[in-house]
């Protein structure tokens, strides 16, 4: 039975935020590279054993691993100048994150830290070429984080599922991974874009694989990393393996460049949803926002990492409201937890004070999220039938 209607507008903003935090919700693009325990990061750190791995693969962790000189660190906040700089806080944590017992921690802490605030399904992405070293090789880098998403699944008797998407960086650089520098020695004169391309192929034939072996939380494939220079279509080779076997894809785009990479994302990777698509709007003609509503290409939207990354200035110019007039499938998402030093719920909060969405609103955007995942049908299919329940219980 649905209770009555609720009023967002007479809450304070302890209500709003506890309201918010009892809202089932999806978190369908959150890098588990960026969303660790800071907790976490700090412990690992100080480890010798971690450090010592860590430097021998071209990792450079602080000297102070305490949580208040990380907090510096990891949080680059509003004064961050660019996606460039913002992304340099995941070479401390990818350097904590090098053998299989902490890739198996952080996913499964990752899905306990979800479940407390009433995330229901969660999509986990990450690279695991930054992870992959000569004792540790890609299938074994993702069974690891299998099985911390497992033992979260079982500890919370299913009141959270995850699944997991592979993502590819769109840049070469030996910088990236010890993987990266041996890609480097095996083909000492191919060009950074025949080496991205390449290893981005790579990491879909290690997602493919994943599935044949019986990875079944692996649903999806990405591409992620600094877009300017970096086009969506140096990658179609990578796409067509994700395509010829019916996985499905998202792709990072119109975040850091503007809506060429959107298009490029939807015309020659043929992209199931789209990573941020902050930029859509600069488009003329709005096109290519139609095409993404019409086809139910959903945009996963980051606002707080938006503004961190300085894809937009102020959450004025973000294409949310339009999306939401427009009926665009937005589910909001949090990106990194940790980088971010966000929650889901906190992006709940964020978008109703600046976009004061309606009750209608409110339930349409969670609910997309549920609708957008990639999970089975038939589980997407009960999990939308229980919020829509659960949505009706809270007065939504």
């Amino acid at each position: 039975m649905s209770a009555a209607k609720v009023d967002l507008n007479a809450m304070d903003d302890a209500a709003i935020q506890e309201f918010m935090e009892s809202l089932p919700k999806t978190d369908l693009h959150c890098h588990l590279d960026g969303s660790m325990r800071i907790s976490t990061v700090s412990e690992l750190a100080s480890i010798p054993e971690n450090r010592a791995l860590a430097e021998k693969l071209g990792y450079s962790l602080p000297e102070d691993t305490s949580e208040e000189n990380l907090g510096k660190l990891l949080f680059p906040g509003h004064d961050c100048e660019s996606l460039e700089d913002y992304l340099r806080a995941f070479d401390i944590t990818c350097g904590v994150l090098q053998n299989p017992e902490n890739l198996e921690r952080a996913a499964y802490e990752l899905a306990m830290d979800c479940y407390a605030e009433n995330i229901w399904y969660l999509e986990v992405r990450f690279a695991p070429q930054r992870h992959i070293h000569d004792d540790l090789d890609g299938m074994e880098v993702l069974r690891a984080v299998n099985r911390g998403l497992e033992k979260a699944e079982k500890e919370t008797d299913g009141g959270i599922r995850s699944t997991i998407i592979v993502c590819a960086m769109r840049h070469y650089s030996e910088d990236i991974s010890f993987y990266h520098r041996k890609v480097r020695d095996v083909y000492p004169f191919s060009t950074a874009k025949e080496l991205g391309s390449h290893c981005s192929l790579e990491t879909a034939r290690l997602a493919v694989e994943a599935k044949k072996q019986g990875i079944y939380r692996v649903v999806a494939f990405d591409l992620a990393g600094p877009e300017a220079n970096f086009p969506p279509s140096h990658h179609t080779k990578a796409f067509y393996e994700i395509i010829n076997v019916l996985m499905a894809s998202t792709v990072h785009a119109g975040e850091g460049y503007g809506p060429k990479s959107i298009r490029e994302a939807v015309a020659y990777l043929n992209a199931n949803r789209i990573g941020h698509g902050t930029r859509v709007l600069d488009e003329e003609g709005h096109q290519l926002l139609h095409y993404l509503r019409d086809h139910r290409i959903a945009v996963e939207v980051c606002l707080t990492s938006n503004l961190q990354t300085k894809a937009i200035k102020s959450l004025d110019e973000h294409p949310w409201r339009t999306f939401l007039d427009s009926e665009v499938r937005a589910p909001l998402c949090t990106d990194n937890r940790l980088v971010s030093g966000i929650t889901l719920t906190h992006e709940y909060v964020l978008a109703h004070k600046h976009f004061k969405f309606t009750n209608n609103e409110l339930r349409r955007t969670i609910l997309y999220g549920f609708k957008s995942a990639f999970a089975p049908y038939s589980e997407r299919r009960e999990m939308l039938l229980k919020a829509k329940n659960r949505l009706g219980e809270l007065g939504l």
